[in-house]
């Protein structure tokens, strides 16, 4: 009878670090972006955007676009340098809207 074959040594472990990280292991988002729920749909120029976060965004497009209430949204914004009101919320420039899912 042959003998079972030794067992591998024992795993090292991995020290403890001795410093934080240099970078964030999660990105964060680009701060032009914003996601979320059409609050107030229609052909534009204005619409109202909520993310999940409870922010309330009120934007203005020169896209030729008709957004639905409830759809979510990607939108890349700028700030509003024009004097329009596009109703409550914080007001931003939507430069691209684009559809999630």
């Amino acid at each position: 009878m042959s003998e079972p074959p030794p067992s591998s040594p024992t795993p090292s472990t991995a020290s403890p670090p001795t410093a934080p990280p240099q970078s964030p292991s999660d990105p964060r988002p680009p701060k032009d972006l914003l996601v979320g729920r059409v609050t107030r749909g229609g052909s534009g120029p204005c619409f109202g955007l909520e993310t999940d976060e409870g922010k309330v965004y009120a934007l203005y497009s020169t896209e030729t676009l008709t957004l639905k209430v409830g759809e979510t949204i990607r939108v890349k914004y700028a700030p509003l340098r024009l004097k329009i009101d596009c109703g409550p919320g914080e007001h931003v420039s939507a430069i691209t809207i684009d559809r999630v899912g």
